[in-house]
């Protein structure tokens, strides 16, 4: 079956965010977020999960052990277990990014 933001899985988190569950396996997860203007997600790290951030529109901010890195429309960034990352939407447009996650990062998942 053709997954899309219509069909998959929908859910809220932080100020006004939105994830769709494009994948949701164990082994892999694919979601697709959408943050609104001046909202962040709570810094964070993963013991396990290497994650994939990939930004569709908008321009992300993603802090990485303290560095700031812009993500522009269809670049992406890396983040492996153990480090400490927060995405961040510093713009005045909407930012809607993948995070994609192997293993999943769903219970894995250590607040800073």
């Amino acid at each position: 079956m053709k997954i899309n933001k219509r069909n998959a899985e929908h859910y809220t988190w932080g100020d006004q965010c939105d994830g769709w569950r494009l994948v949701n396996q164990k082994d892999l997860s694919v979601i697709h977020e959408r943050m609104p203007p001046n909202t962040s997600e709570v810094r964070h790290y993963h013991t396990k999960s290497r994650q994939f951030f990939f930004v569709l529109t908008g321009t992300a901010t993603l802090e990485i052990n303290g560095r700031l890195e812009n993500i522009m429309p269809l670049e992406g960034v890396e983040v492996p277990p153990h480090v400490a990352h927060q995405m961040m939407n510093r713009s005045d447009e909407d930012v809607e990014f993948l995070v994609i996650s192997q293993p999943t990062s769903k219970e894995d998942r250590i607040q800073i």
